[in-house]
């Protein structure tokens, strides 16, 4: 059985859960086992586009990179699912205190029970003209 007959039994929350539980654990094994052939990934930076990653390939390599940085955490704060779509709130983690991360979120869809889209935006300090 291939990974994508295995992904659809998986629906988009249980595929999130695992693909994120799996990148936690630095699991490039089981991560990449998540991801699906034709996946496109757009990375938080650089502002203000981010960089697009396309096949399962370039994604993986992406995301293998981040966890090959023992010394960074990443923290899942929530999960909110509704259909082939998911958004994920996290903190990525470069140093022990609040000011050494970033906040972030990313819009995932899921199809055939493995991520096919990840779209990532994060909070980046400066100065915006926004209301107080």
């Amino acid at each position: 059985m291939t990974s994508t007959e295995i992904g659809t039994t998986r629906g988009t929350a249980e595929t999130v859960d695992l693909f994120n539980s799996a990148f936690r654990r630095r699991d490039k094994e089981a991560m990449a086992a998540l991801v699906h052939d034709d996946c496109l990934m757009v990375s938080a930076q650089p502002a203000p586009d981010g960089t697009a990653y396309e096949g399962k390939d370039a994604c993986v390599a992406f995301w293998a990179a981040l966890m090959d940085d023992e010394s960074t955490t990443f923290e899942v704060q929530h999960v909110f699912a509704d259909g082939d779509w998911a958004t994920v709130s996290w903190r990525y983690r470069f140093g022990p205190t609040d000011a050494e991360s970033v906040l972030g979120v990313n819009v995932t869809r899921v199809s055939e029970g493995l991520v096919r889209e990840q779209l990532g935006y994060t909070k980046t300090p400066g100065d915006l003209p926004l209301p107080e």
